[in-house]
């Protein structure tokens, strides 16, 4: 196949695409719904992800350090802490500043006959640990209680394995409904562009009563999945983006009320709209290849008919 030929058949998808609008305009209107659900869903899982982030940073481990320890001991302290692995953050947090915060959430009265009866400060030194994996949770305070000059550690062993199990129930829910919905839209859209080949059956079988090879039929009906496929890409990405800003406005008071942030969809339209650029091109050109085929080996048949 020469290039002015490929340079024709381009064109002709183009052209087909405009002849045959209703159909063109049905099979994107298809497609365009199946994969604004696809979009919803994943930021809706992607919110939620980002919300038990959130409260895994505040399940933090707080490791109490031993009285009368120079400031050369509690630093190298930390260095161990460090060097421990799984330590998303560390924070020394000395007794006086403590001691201040606790006073801050006493009655004027009780905070004034604390600091009466004795100016000794009740409280250790600590360090405040975030780990990077809950996973590893119950190991990494196993091996913060090994470490000399320790006290006591303070940590909600419970609450980390909630966390744990949600996330790998959403996960796996996220997963499970993505495909379906997937699925559903491959179900869809290639019955839809059976409908739009079967339409058009006696032009292609007149192509090959004159002779045209299969590449050559084959092409321009690529092209219009294509160009289907990137125009409701295009236009998915649009709505999913103006629904989803709808609904934080909607709602700004109940997430905010959670002293929760919800995600920015700038930060994830380019790759959704490549996802979604990807789907309808598999979509839109391997539904058109694969329904043509049966068409493809009855050389004249329809005009026969």
């Amino acid at each position: 196949m020469t290039g002015s030929s490929i340079k024709y058949l381009i064109k002709e998808g183009f052209k087909n695409t405009w002849t045959n609008r209703m159909m063109s305009i049905a099979s994107i209107c298809v497609l365009m719904s199946c994969l604004v659900l696809i979009g919803a869903a994943s930021m809706i899982f992607l919110n939620i992800d980002s919300l038990l982030s959130r409260i895994e940073e505040e399940n933090v481990i707080m490791v109490y350090i031993a009285d009368d320890m120079t400031d050369e001991a509690i630093t190298a302290m930390g260095d161990q802490i460090n060097a421990i692995g799984n330590i998303k953050e560390l924070e020394f947090v000395p007794k006086e500043d403590a001691w201040a915060e606790q006073l801050e959430t006493m009655e004027d009265a009780q905070a004034e006959f604390f600091t009466q009866i004795s100016t000794d400060i009740p409280l250790p030194d600590a360090y405040k640990v975030t780990v990077e994996n809950l996973d590893l949770f119950d190991d990494t305070v196993e091996q913060l209680k090994a470490l000399d000059n320790v006290d006591t550690i303070r940590e909600n062993k419970d609450l980390a394995q909630r966390l744990v199990s949600i996330r790998q129930g959403i996960s796996v829910i996220s997963v499970v409904i993505i495909a379906v919905l997937f699925a559903i839209s491959l179900f869809i859209i290639s019955n839809t562009i059976r409908l739009t080949v079967y339409s058009r059956r006696l032009e292609i079988s007149i192509m090959k009563s004159v002779g045209a090879t299969n590449s050559f039929v084959r092409l321009p009906f690529a092209v219009e999945g294509m160009i289907l496929g990137v125009v409701s890409g295009v236009i998915s990405l649009g709505i999913v983006w103006g629904v989803y800003e709808l609904a934080i406005t909607e709602f700004a008071d109940l997430i905010s009320s959670l002293g929760f942030t919800a995600l920015e969809f700038a930060n994830y339209a380019l790759p959704m709209l490549g996802i979604f650029i990807a789907i309808g091109i598999v979509s839109g050109v391997g539904g058109s290849l694969i329904t043509m085929r049966k068409y493809l080996n009855k050389e004249g048949s329809e005009i026969s008919a």
